[in-house]
């Protein structure tokens, strides 16, 4: 596997720059092993009210239902990504052993597979057939970035991917995706047990409704923040940190995810402190300079759409 130089070039500057400034960054990245615990047993009481209302009240609380179990796949996912980076405990039997256990299976996930491919994202990072997740955009923009948004949206490979993860991907071992089906058999028939089958099928309903819909809207939209639109070349010039506050940001980015360019250049933080790592970066002339910010998604001059746009590429 290839490295690129630029990669690990941005690092190296960012990090020697955080030790000219002081021992302030080593707080950020001590692990609280309580916190995704207890994050992860939020989303699971999210998702079973919103599978109750439907299950006991109707299916007028469908369309909340789904956006609420939607966000909750989106929150356990970012739990997935710091376990992959080891940031839920750094004895790495005890982390994988927690998302193993409540996270990577739940949303399709084998371990061993995601940290693989999120490896060769950050280390071959923009480069067309060695970075996993490479969102490439057309050789020429379109006028508005709702048509670069739905041209990923009605993308059938992208779409699978959001919907069925691991279970449908190329290269994941029969060994992984027998595992993530023993966990939900396993998990079901303890559902069912407890709950009876009319809330255990309504579970499997929602579950899939809302990977197959809403959990690809905002998938698709999240991804796009990360890196469409901006030149491949090292991390600075390829990676966006979402600075967005209110409803939008709890929808798109929940858990801190859109700190996308913090993460690259330190990887080790866990997402409990990425705005801390992002206030302290913004000091730094390296991501001052160099780095992309973005305070909106939709409206201003510094919205995110605004780069995927013809004559907006930044």
């Amino acid at each position: 596997m290839l490295t690129h130089s630029e990669v690990l070039g941005d690092q190296s500057e960012l990090r020697a720059q955080l030790h000219r400034d002081g021992d302030a960054h080593r707080e950020l990245l001590r692990l609280n092993w309580a916190r995704p615990l207890c994050d992860i047993a939020f989303d699971w009481v999210a998702i079973l009210a919103a599978t109750a209302a439907v299950a006991w009240i109707g299916l007028e609380t469908l369309p909340l239902a789904l956006l609420v179990i939607a966000n909750r796949q989106r929150a356990l996912g970012n739990i997935l990504h710091d376990a992959g980076h080891r940031n839920l405990c750094r004895t790495l039997h005890v982390n994988d052993a927690v998302a193993g256990l409540l996270v990577a299976p739940l949303v399709f996930a084998s371990m061993a597979s995601y940290r693989a491919d999120h490896f060769r994202h950050h280390m071959q990072l923009g480069a067309a057939g060695g970075d996993p997740d490479l969102m490439a955009p057309p050789d020429t923009l379109p006028r508005h970035w709702l048509a670069s948004y739905l041209r990923q949206v009605f993308s059938l490979r992208a779409w699978w991917g959001n919907f069925l993860g691991h279970l449908g991907a190329a290269g994941v071992s029969w060994s992984g995706r027998a595992g993530i089906l023993a966990w939900w058999l396993a998990a079901l028939g303890l559902l069912a047990d407890i709950t009876g089958a009319h809330f255990t099928m309504t579970f499997i309903a929602l579950w899939l409704l809302a990977r197959a819909t809403v959990f690809h809207l905002i998938t698709t939209l999240r991804e796009m923040c990360d890196h469409f639109g901006l030149r491949p070349g090292g991390i600075l010039s390829f990676t966006r940190d979402m600075a967005v506050r209110g409803p939008a940001r709890w929808l798109i980015h929940p858990r801190n995810n859109g700190y996308h360019l913090t993460h690259h250049l330190l990887p080790a933080v866990p997402y409990y402190h990425l705005p801390r790592a992002h206030t302290l970066f913004r000091r730094l002339p390296a991501y001052r300079e160099h780095g992309t910010v973005c305070d909106a998604y939709f409206a201003g001059l510094a919205a995110v759409v605004r780069a995927w746009e013809r004559g907006a590429r930044s």
